[in-house]
């Protein structure tokens, strides 16, 4: 169990010493002060959990004290003693941050209740800090795995589309060659990092929920079969170069394709030409809505349609319930072309009579 320290800081040596003794009889580790002074030294040099001071001494009074208290730390507990109460003293010491004053002559059962009362207050706030500290250090690291997942899923990308585009032109540089390995190597490099973070705010990121079919990054496959010329993919996606490396990906396999820079264009565009289009790629965070509430006025136009989600935010209930709701699939970013070309080809594949 932990001991806490406590200073008090009282001019007058009999009461200094009557409070050491009582609140040594708690195992509390107490340290005595005879003037402010001398206690703003000690809190400089030393970490204390609670000060217990006079109101009424020579040079800082009570009041100043806990005003340099709160300057130095915020955390610490402090108890105001004072033989000359008033409601502005205690208005003034709580706005200055004490957790409570007591009056003189002092009850020391009652000294020790409020003592008790102060440390719960302090733990209590302590545990919220921490807890609000973490919650933003997670939307920090989401954010983070967002932002460079979008950028990161381009360059993938274009490394596949440079590598495809040397083999039809049937150049063969091993130094160019090299070059786009390296590059490769250090985009999965970026790629693990990322999902390192991940894994350390969200232990059980791997855990994939019933009915998730997430694909991880993997080094290229053979290439899929070409797509039907017919076939027309909308693509709902607000940065703009992924938009134009996903659509170059599905040119290049005679798909067409149909671009959406939001959420709201999207759902115009499918109402359209819903007669036309088989397949909806979807980034599930969009500036103007987000994806289970893009999918729901996608099915209210047409129950049957086939969305793939897309996202660079970790997995969480939101995609789950987007999966449950009848979206086909998920693919986190960073993705590569031949992903998103396997998964494209699964689901034009899917037959809902065989699953």
């Amino acid at each position: 169990m932990k001991q806490y320290k406590i200073l008090v800081v009282d001019d007058d040596y009999a009461s200094r010493l009557m409070l050491k003794k009582a609140l040594e009889q708690y195992s509390y580790d107490v340290t005595l002060c005879s003037n402010g002074t001398d206690a703003l030294n000690l809190l400089r040099e030393q970490r204390f959990d609670l000060v217990l001071t006079d109101l009424i001494m020579q040079g800082i009074s009570g009041i100043d004290l806990l005003e340099k208290v709160r300057e130095l730390e915020s955390d610490i507990a402090t108890i105001l003693l004072t033989g000359h109460a008033s409601i502005e003293t205690a208005v003034q010491a709580v706005r200055l941050g004490a957790n409570d004053y007591l009056l003189k002559p002092i009850n020391l059962e009652e000294l020790q209740i409020r003592i008790k009362r102060a440390f719960e207050r302090v733990e209590l706030e302590r545990r919220l800090y921490e807890a609000e500290r973490q919650l933003t250090y997670n939307a920090t690291i989401a954010t983070t795995n967002h932002e460079i997942n979008q950028p990161l899923t381009v360059i993938i990308s274009a490394i596949d589309m440079i590598k495809m585009e040397l083999q039809k032109l049937n150049v063969q540089n091993p130094r160019l060659a090299n070059y786009l390995q390296l590059m490769h190597k250090s985009s999965m490099r970026i790629a693990n990092i990322l999902k390192k973070l991940r894994e350390i705010t969200h232990p059980k990121i791997q855990d994939v929920p019933l009915g998730m079919k997430m694909i991880d990054i993997q080094e290229d496959q053979q290439s899929v079969t070409r797509g039907e010329n017919s076939r027309y993919i909308l693509v709902i996606e607000d940065e703009e170069n992924l938009r134009q490396i996903i659509q170059t990906v599905l040119d290049e396999e005679s798909y067409k394709v149909i671009l959406a820079e939001t959420a709201h264009e999207g759902v115009d565009l499918y109402e359209a030409d819903k007669h036309l289009i088989e397949l909806v790629i979807l980034d599930f965070n969009l500036p103007d809505a987000d994806g289970l509430r893009v999918l729901k006025r996608l099915q209210a136009i047409d129950p049957e349609v086939k969305v793939l989600l897309t996202s660079g935010f970790d997995v969480d209930k939101s995609i789950q319930e987007a999966l449950n709701c009848g979206a086909m699939e998920f693919i986190r970013k960073p993705f590569n072309r031949q992903q998103i070309l396997d998964t494209v080809r699964k689901i034009y594949t899917f037959n809902p009579r065989s699953s």
